[in-house]
């Protein structure tokens, strides 16, 4: 008897993983799905999804939601893949996902909720949600059945555990009413060849997977279910949706986040640089010398493009706290808005003050927000590729502003191991702006995100 779908990455390619957890002394809560890029109906229910089972997991153990790293070792290391919970002392709950279904524009996700108290046995349910991207449908592994027809479909269930001999004669699906029926078949993933079906079997450790033939199964799907049945059936390779990094939404509230900036471009190495960010969807914050947009408008588009954040870093890079006249020090500041208007036909909403260095009159005078940075990889030193990832990764924490520049080809060759180490420590990856929803104090010094 087949076991349910577990199809891999390259399976599903594109689709943006995502992570987040946090503990204390007896709670701990651990949370895993993966959406399509961009903004989509479907990610916006998973989000909206796992994000209500954790804060009311939360709640209900007397704990305020507070996202936190380092929960589990390995965390995120790609969409819907990575460790567990597993046997953690005290109350837990665990969502992980996997990818059942994807063919084309269709994709099916499914759900696994655990949830562990002291002392008791866990509890599991398992969901399946599928999304067409082509069409637009958007629905629930039960919704694949036409409504009144789910005895039926459990009949073939049980057909397929007799002939494997996991149930005896009798029906253990019999006399259900249709929504008790409908309950059971949650867990239903699309394949090429029927629907496997995962239900509760008596003296089975976990749910029992069936694959019910398409041929047999037909007559009692839905619109939906055939469309879905049909799309699979297919054997098209999945495609994802495209969409800019940035347009991949990212609540840095639910999620602990942290943002990797770069100064002084753009320069020749930032076209390689997007590349990967683009690979690896991470956003990124550049703050830009004016002069550098200048001479290559080009790059500074595609930064804003591809969904990053473009920052203001000065016309040509002085201390700003050394330039007595206010008019010169605002053209440095007024200069690299233009320039960066003019290429992106974006206005940059802060200021990163080069050398870090910025006092009151400085701060009255430019009104953006100063944002400097609380993890300073010391990459302009050529310490190499390794210390920059291990400066990187290991002093960030939830709402940190990491710099770096990309004027260094170390820089740039450690930014893989970068977004890499990050993620494996339970850390999401946002722009500065979206550690703050989107919209950074009016003035002042910034120098890390909500903590």
């Amino acid at each position: 008897m087949p076991g349910p779908p577990r199809l891999s990455e390259s399976d599903a390619p594109g689709l943006v993983s995502r992570f987040t957890a946090t503990a204390g002394n007896e709670l701990a809560i651990a949370v895993r799905w993966a959406t399509p890029p961009g903004r989509t109906a479907l990610g916006d229910l998973l989000d909206d999804r796992v994000e209500r089972e954790a804060r009311d997991f939360a709640a209900a153990h007397g704990a305020d939601w507070i996202p936190a790293p380092d929960v589990l070792p390995g965390a995120d290391l790609g969409p819907c893949r990575g460790a567990t919970l597993g046997s953690r002392a005290g109350s837990t709950l665990s969502v992980d996902c996997r990818i059942v279904t994807a063919a084309g524009s269709l994709l099916g996700e499914r759900l696994t909720i655990i949830r562990r108290e002291a002392g008791a046995a866990a509890s599991a349910t398992r969901e399946v949600w599928y999304a067409d991207a082509a069409t637009g449908a958007l629905h629930e592994g039960t919704a694949l059945y036409e409504p009144g027809r789910e005895p039926r479909v459990l009949a073939l269930v049980a057909e397929g555990l007799r002939s494997t001999g996991r149930i005896g004669a009798s029906d253990p699906f019999a006399g259900l009413d249709d929504a008790a029926a409908r309950a059971l078949l949650a867990d239903s993933a699309v394949t090429a060849s029927g629907v496997v079906v995962s239900v509760p079997v008596a003296g089975a450790v976990a749910p029992v997977a069936v694959l019910v033939p398409a041929h047999l199964l037909h007559p009692f799907l839905s619109e939906a279910g055939r469309a879905a049945s049909a799309a699979a059936s297919a054997d098209e390779p999945f495609v994802a949706p495209p969409a800019p990094v940035g347009d991949d939404p990212v609540d840095c509230v639910f999620l602990a986040c942290a943002s990797i900036t770069f100064d002084d471009g753009p320069t020749p190495l930032t076209p390689g640089l997007l590349d990967l960010l683009d690979e690896a969807r991470a956003p990124a914050t550049f703050f830009v010398q004016g002069s550098s947009v200048q001479r290559d408008p080009d790059t500074a588009a595609r930064i804003v493009d591809g969904g990053h954040e473009i920052a203001n870093h000065t016309w040509a890079h002085p201390d700003l706290t050394k330039i007595e006249d206010d008019e010169e020090l605002l053209r440095e500041v007024e200069r690299t808005q233009d320039a960066i208007r003019a290429a992106t036909g974006v206005t940059a909403r802060s200021i990163r003050p080069p050398y870090g260095a910025s006092d009151e009159r400085v701060r009255e005078l430019v009104d953006l927000p100063f944002v400097v940075w609380d993890v300073d990889t010391d990459d302009w030193r050529d310490p190499g590729s390794d210390e920059v990832v291990a400066r990187a990764v290991g002093e960030s924490r939830r709402g940190s502003v990491v710099l770096m520049h990309d004027t260094h080809e170390q820089t740039v060759a450690a930014v893989p191991d970068v977004i890499a180490g990050l993620r494996a420590r339970g850390l999401t990856l946002a722009t500065v702006a979206d550690q703050f929803g989107g919209s950074l104090p009016g003035s002042g010094l910034v120098s890390h995100g909500p903590r």
